[in-house]
């Protein structure tokens, strides 16, 4: 091969990513001041308030639940509200694209600009760039650390992957993939760096905590899940649902191909073969095994969220690249392989705005969901209402939180719901108020609406509800209470 063209290759390659990869952040940071969701009501909004209060609250940092690295580096846009919670996040996939055609560059795959489109183009990674929630920094941390050992950079790779399990837990399991390869290549000396992670979050909770072993000693998942469990297909099953059905399409190919390419001697013997099969193919199969036995056994708090799967999607772009260049083969010409290509990356964007249901809808995907809509209401009328918006407020509802700018890390500002025999709320002051919703009170707190009506200490001062699915309002809806206690 002649190396003057190879290099004039890459540097066109790296030109087209470049481009590329400028105009998907540019539309990312446009959606990100348009779109007024949060992704989901939960968990997004809850890592968000972490982050946004921990300069208030440092002891945030150190908080197993909401990620001490994932809490550290979003801390900051944090402080800018959510939309820089969003710019971050866009900020973290666009750099995860980059990423993945890093990996795309060094396997030679064709076009490998194509994974960053492919990166954009799986609908809900894209939708997860408004959120607060861990999945991109996870995905970030994981594509870079193969990045890396595929430039030649084993070092640097095992030490950035000691991060992962403060971005999000499965991260432990991931490591082993880490330790195999490390071993398979012979690279002895660099498997200490797989704990460095671990080695400065336990320092620094010595530190501070005075707690060496807080990382494990602080685990806030329950062996056995509170949620239940379900069915052993639910993952894979969902992942068309995540890529939508032409990258999936691209990925089964992928998929298909390094099969085939274990059972070739001459593929097994190439350079890089090993970290592609371990580090892409073996952390993209590891993760969704990991949680399939997650949620089949019901085991560490899993909920079944398939969400969770949007970690691997920049792998998954080069998986579907590599199904790609085995599809392009099929063209007999330069010009028909050009056309291959060409016309699955046409495909891969226009999918999205075909209506099917795991493409995006306008309204579903980036208007305000109606349970934040029913807590903008509540926290309109309560700034209206004599002193009511200066109330301490008890709530389990996340958006409570940013819809009324109640502190919720202080007892004096919100109040825990904690519940006596009789299922009744307790120890909340004369004057507090409860702001009850149909899905967190009632799931994660077990308050009960016929409960709180019955209860004489408690009354009710206003109320509003909206259908909970707009195009199907006769399912149920999405309801706000808010009680004030008065004795």
């Amino acid at each position: 091969m002649n190396p003057s063209a190879a290099l004039s290759d890459t540097t066109a390659s790296d030109r087209r990513a470049r481009l590329l990869l400028a105009v998907l952040l540019l539309i990312s940071v446009v959606m990100a001041f348009i779109t007024k969701g949060t992704y989901d009501s939960g968990d997004s909004v809850k890592h968000y308030l972490f982050a946004h209060y921990a300069f208030q609250y440092p002891l945030n940092y150190f908080d197993s639940w909401a990620k001490p690295l994932f809490t550290l580096l979003s801390s900051g846009p944090a402080q800018a509200g959510f939309i820089g919670m969003k710019l971050f996040q866009c900020t973290v996939v666009a750099v995860s694209a980059w990423c993945a055609y890093v990996i795309a560059r060094a396997l030679r795959l064709p076009a490998p600009e194509l994974a960053v489109l492919f990166c954009y183009a799986a609908p809900d990674y894209f939708l997860i760039q408004f959120s607060g929630l861990t999945e991109p920094l996870f995905g970030l941390i994981l594509v870079a650390s193969v990045a890396l050992a595929m430039t030649s950079r084993p070092g640097w790779s095992a030490a950035l992957i000691s991060f992962l399990p403060f971005v999000r837990s499965e991260g432990f399991i991931l490591i082993g993939i880490w330790v195999v390869y490390l071993a398979w290549e012979r690279q002895w000396r660099y498997l200490p760096l797989v704990v460095l992670g671990y080695v400065l979050f336990s320092v620094a909770g010595a530190v501070v905590l005075g707690e060496p072993g807080w990382v494990f000693g602080r685990n806030p998942y329950a062996t056995v899940s509170v949620y239940g469990h379900g069915d052993w297909p639910h993952f894979v099953a969902s992942l068309p649902g995540l890529l939508g059905w032409v990258l999936s399409v691209l990925v089964a190919v992928g998929g298909v191909r390094m099969l085939r390419d274990c059972l070739r001697p001459e593929r097994r013997r190439e350079p890089l073969f090993a970290a592609e099969l371990l580090l892409v193919y073996g952390s993209v199969t590891v993760f969704i095994a990991a949680h399939t036995i997650f949620w089949a056994k019901g085991l560490f708090n899993s909920f079944g969220l398939t969400r969770v799967l949007d970690v691997t999607t920049p792998l998954f772009a080069v998986v579907a690249l590599s199904g790609l260049a085995g599809l392009t083969l099929l063209g007999r010409s330069p010009l028909a392989r050009r056309r291959i290509q060409v016309g699955f990356a046409v495909a891969v964007v226009l999918f999205l705005f075909t209506g099917a249901r795991n493409a995006f809808r306008w309204k579903r995907d980036f208007t305000p969901p109606p349970d934040q809509l029913v807590v903008d209401q509540a926290a309109a009328w309560l700034r209206q209402t004599d002193d009511l918006a200066a109330r301490p407020m008890a709530y389990e509802f996340p958006y409570v939180s940013v819809a009324t700018g109640n502190d919720p890390f202080t007892a004096q500002t919100h109040p825990d719901i904690a519940l006596n025999n009789n299922g009744q709320v307790e120890s909340l002051p004369v004057g507090a108020l409860l702001i009850w919703d149909d899905w967190f009170a009632r799931t994660e707190k077990r308050v009960q609406l016929a409960t709180m009506r019955a209860d004489a200490r408690f009354r009710e001062r206003w109320q509003t509800a909206l259908p909970r699915h707009p195009e199907h309002p006769e399912r149920d809806t999405t309801r706000i209470v808010i009680f004030e206690r008065v004795r």
